[in-house]
Formats: C-alpha cells, structure tokens, sequence
C-alpha cells in the first residue's frame, strides 16, 4: 500500500533498543507504521481498523487466512505488551472492527531505555519522523523499512551504525544483512565507505560505513556527482561540527586537506594539522598522513615526506628569522644606552597641594 508521500509519522526509538522488552520485530515495526498512516483525520492518535483491512493493506494474505489473521492478531498483542498501543475491542478480533490508540509517553524524550553493552552505554530515546515518501520506499517490508528510519534517526545525530549493530537492530545473520543491503543498494540506500587508516600498530583499518536513504529511481545511474554532495553534507559537516580549532573550522580549504580523503593536503593544511591544539584534528589529520605512508601508491608517501621536510625547514627559517630580530633588538637597546653620568640630577618639584574647600566655606 502506497500513502501520501507528504504525510509524516513518529516511530518511537526505543523499538531499535536490541534486547529488552521493547525491541520490535520487523512484522511489528510495519504494523506499527502502518497504523499511524490509516489514523483519521480528526482522530490525531488512533485508528479505525479491522484484521482483514491489515492484512489487504499491507499485502500479508496467502493461501493460509486464518494463519494470516493469526499472526496479525500476535503482532498487534504484542504491541500492547510492549505498551505501544492500547486496543478497544468488541467481540472477536478477527470478524469485528476495533479501535487501535497509541500511547504518547513512549515518544516523550523523558521515556529512556537504557542499557551497559560490552562497556558501552546504549541509550534510547524520543522519536524518528518517518515521511510518507521513506515508508512507499520499504514496499511493505518490516525490515526495509526499520532500517530506513534506523539510518534517517542515527544521521540526526551523526552517527554512523557499523554492521555488529545493525545484526542486533534488525534481529538477523550477518549473512543476511549482506544480501538484504545488496537489495536495498538498487533501491534506497547509499553506502559509503568509510577511510582507512594505520592504527598504532602499523595495522590497516577501515572506518565505520555511512549511509543514506534516497529513492534510486529518482537519481542519475551515475551517482559521482551525487555520492560527493551528500558525503558533503553528511559525513564531512558531522567531523566538522566535531573540530575546535577555528582555523581549520572556517577555512574549507584546509579542512578538505586534513579530513576529505579525496583531497590533496598541501603546506597549508599540514601545518595547520601541525600546529593544532584540537585533539579531533591531530588525530584524523594524523590518519590521513598514516594512510599516504601506508598507501601502495609510492607517491602518496613521498608526499608526506615532502611535507615534513618542508615543515621543518619552515620552524627552522622561523627561528632563524627571530634570533636576528632578537640580535637586531639587542643592538638598537646598546645604541640608545646612556651612561649614568650623563643622566640629569634635575627632580621634579611637587605642587604644594592645597585644600580649596577651605576657601569656599566663608
């Protein structure tokens, strides 16, 4: 079922929250959604349905139709255990309609699912907005869509999900999230992969992969042009909102140098890595220079090499240049010394100081 694709709905971020009792499943993430689309207009936070209605709009009938009806009447119980939803009904679930409510105070930002994960605090909150657009790209599928709005929820806040999440986030093998995103590649979703660099062992790694939701129908087959925009505007500004230094905050040129692997670093953007006080630069300008050493392009690191010598020589021709002001301000203080005997012995008289108030008071 395809929906207004200017409409827009709420997903609560506590259903990501792998292991606890508020986790959904795929089957539940769909219905949930689905619900909140076929609200009425003058019914802000419920909805008028019916088992059979379900199950036609969002495609789920086989040849098996008390089955279906089952498995719809367990997604929506388990709904109201997990305290999604509250349901009115009267009668028998599957032959009546009945009254689907969602509950607020899951997507309030004080509603917190909290959890400690291999040292790693885990903490989930508030809401997603999910657009009518975003959900007709899932195509009524539970897993496509939750992990559109994992992505669009996890980009709001600049992070990027490695693969070890999303396993948990979706409740699957790590074999069959590669062939799901292999699908999701030719329809909505654009990964990028994330720059190499040398750890403190000398070893090569890769970080963690963006990603970005976008209707392939919509885009060029070539995607160059539009693969640069959107690492523009999501990758590189969530590093920069992370840099302190505002040489390098407000100056493009540079910034590309240090933190776009694309872009060559220069003298400028070298020494500016250099000469930082801003631990974020140090260390991103520091794996790109690790990454030119580390490269099989020789160049990459005689480059890099250049770029040191030529710092060096630049501190040296700095220090150079002060020690003959240094000489310079030294030589200028000796011709305007005078020697004490020449110094007048004339002191300045002092002004008698008188109280003129004195003289008023008569």
């Amino acid at each position: 079922m395809k929906v207004n694709s200017k409409f827009n709905i709420t997903m609560p971020n506590v259903a990501f929250a792998w292991g606890t009792q508020y986790h959904m499943t795929e089957g539940e993430f769909m219905l949930y959604a689905h619900l909140q689309f076929m609200r009425q207009g003058s019914q802000w936070n419920q909805t008028f349905t019916s088992v059979d209605m379900i199950i036609h709009y969002l495609g789920l009938g086989t040849k098996n139709k008390q089955r279906d009806k089952a498995k719809v009447i367990e997604n929506l119980n388990s709904l109201v255990e997990k305290g999604y939803i509250t349901i009115d009904c009267e009668g028998d679930m599957k032959k009546v309609y009945f009254t689907v409510k969602q509950v607020q105070e899951i997507l309030s930002t004080n509603f917190v699912v909290e959890f400690e994960e291999n040292g790693k605090n885990r903490k989930f909150m508030g809401f997603t907005k999910l657009s009518g657009e975003h959900y007709n790209l899932a195509n009524n599928e539970g897993r496509a869509l939750m992990t559109i709005t994992y992505t669009n929820w996890r980009n709001n806040i600049n992070y990027n999900v490695p693969k070890s999440e999303w396993v948990k986030v979706l409740g699957i093998a790590k074999s069959t999230l590669e062939d799901c995103f292999n699908d999701y590649k030719e329809r909505f979703l654009n990964v990028f992969e994330g720059n190499h660099y040398q750890n403190e062992q000398g070893q090569i790694r890769q970080e963690t992969n963006s990603h970005v939701i976008a209707d392939k129908k919509k885009q060029p087959i070539k995607l160059e042009d539009k693969e640069k925009k959107v690492k523009a505007e999501s990758f590189l500004d969530k590093l920069r909102s992370q840099v302190t230094d505002l040489t390098v905050m407000r100056d493009d040129n540079i910034f590309m140098q240090i933190f776009d692997k694309n872009t060559f670093i220069e003298f400028k953007g070298y020494k500016a890595w250099k000469e930082t006080t801003c631990p974020f630069v140090k260390v991103n300008g520091q794996k790109k220079i690790d990454a030119m050493k580390a490269s099989e392009n020789k160049i990459a690191g005689e480059v890099a090499d250049k770029l040191e010598r030529e710092y060096q020589e630049y501190l040296l021709n700095q220090k150079q240049q002060r020690e003959m002001i240094d000489k310079q301000i030294a030589r200028y203080e000796d011709d305007m010394y005078v020697p004490e005997e020449f110094l007048s012995s004339y002191v300045k008289k002092e002004k008698p100081s008188i109280d003129i108030t004195y003289y008023l008071e008569d």
